[in-house]
């Protein structure tokens, strides 16, 4: 298992940039909710290159995006 971007939806909300998604390099992974004005990520297809993070964090200094353990239930 590796780590997967986490979007915290609630400061993302307040800038309503999406500039992250713009930088994802896997298709359909970080993606924007316009109802919300927050981006999300779909962690089953994320494969953890934490661009996000440094686009957010770096770039733009929000620090909107961490690198967090998905929730895995046992089987």
């Amino acid at each position: 298992m590796y780590y997967v971007a986490k979007v915290n939806a609630d400061m993302c909300a307040e800038y309503k940039c999406n500039t992250c998604t713009l930088y994802c390099p896997e298709a359909n992974t970080l993606m924007f909710d316009k109802s919300g004005n927050t981006s999300w990520v779909d962690v089953d297809r994320c494969k953890g290159c934490a661009l996000c993070v440094y686009v957010c964090t770096d770039m733009l200094n929000r620090d909107c995006i961490t690198m967090e353990m998905p929730n895995v239930e046992a089987v």
